[in-house]
């Protein structure tokens, strides 16, 4: 059933975006607060990070527990709903789709919106430094709001979709404090956790797909340059890895003219990586049915 409650999401999500709009995570910020505030004799750090995040992941966990005991379909119909929740927040091949379309139109203005969108930072000057970078942001996020939800589903169901999800909010929202704020610290380390599996399978289904040998090459200078800590590092592999596997070189200038190409191939590394993905998925379920019967 789980391959399709995710093909079921994944066809929302693309069908209807204004489903995007209902995904918001600023309670859990809220909730985070609450807790800090009102349990003062909690573990400061890792104490309210796996509280503010597994509350809410055991109670989604509990909900689909017994709706899929009352019906099946009931439980199915609220695995689609949290699976969708959890995708995103945005659909990235649409905010590519718009970035494309804007250079190609010659439309700097709202091309740097496109870009900023992806990012998630401020863009960079040239066109160059904008579409390689948006072809790293690429690599790193069709990992972070795809596969690795897809994967934890996979592993746990509605309860690890909704895991990792917030893990990765909550990672992003405290980027802004201190670094040595315990919360935020425990907040990037519960993720780095979490993501590292899905990095390095999104990693090898990068090299797979696209350039393998200049993937792995790619894979084992990023690994001799790990430094201990692990969301960087998990930054790295995936785009060294899908860098190698789309045989561009790190570190040397796109040629001008095929940038737009480039940022078309990475994208479609990512639907290729998909498709494998569901693949693979299918034949598992298929084999679960053999065993089963």
């Amino acid at each position: 059933m789980n391959l399709l409650v995710i093909l079921f999401a994944l066809g929302a999500d693309k069908l209807f975006p204004g489903i995007q709009g209902a995904r918001r995570y600023g309670w859990l910020t809220d909730f985070g607060n609450w807790l800090r505030e009102n349990l003062p004799n909690v573990r400061l750090g890792a104490g309210y990070v796996l509280l503010a995040i597994g509350i809410p992941a055991f109670a989604v966990g509990l909900a689909y527990w017994l709706l899929d005991h009352t019906h099946m379909l009931l439980g199915f119909a609220f695995s689609v709903a949290v699976l969708l929740y959890c995708l995103g927040p945005k659909n990235l091949d649409d905010q590519i789709q718009a970035y494309l379309k804007a250079r190609e139109a010659g439309e700097t203005e709202r091309a740097h919106q496109a870009a900023t969108e992806i990012l998630h930072e401020d863009i960079p000057v040239t066109h160059f430094e904008i579409s390689r970078a948006v072809i790293e942001s690429i690599l790193l996020q069709a990992n972070e709001r795809l596969f690795g939800t897809l994967l934890w589903f996979m592993l746990l169901g509605p309860l690890g979709a909704l895991l990792y999800r917030l893990a990765a909010v909550l990672k992003s929202e405290t980027r802004t404090e201190r670094t040595t704020s315990d919360f935020a610290r425990a907040a990037r380390r519960l993720y780095a956790i979490l993501n590292w599996p899905a990095a390095r399978l999104v990693a090898l289904g990068y090299a797979v797909i696209g350039s393998f040998v200049d993937a792995l090459t790619e894979w084992r200078h990023a690994a001799a340059e790990w430094r201990e800590d692990w969301e960087e590092f998990n930054a790295k592999l995936l785009v060294a890895s899908g860098l190698g596997a789309l045989q561009i070189e790190n570190g040397v200038a796109l040629e001008s003219d095929m940038e737009i190409h480039q940022i078309k191939t990475a994208q479609a590394l990512v639907w290729r990586s998909l498709v494998v993905w569901l693949v693979i998925i299918a034949l598992l379920t298929l084999a679960g049915w053999s065993g089963f019967r």
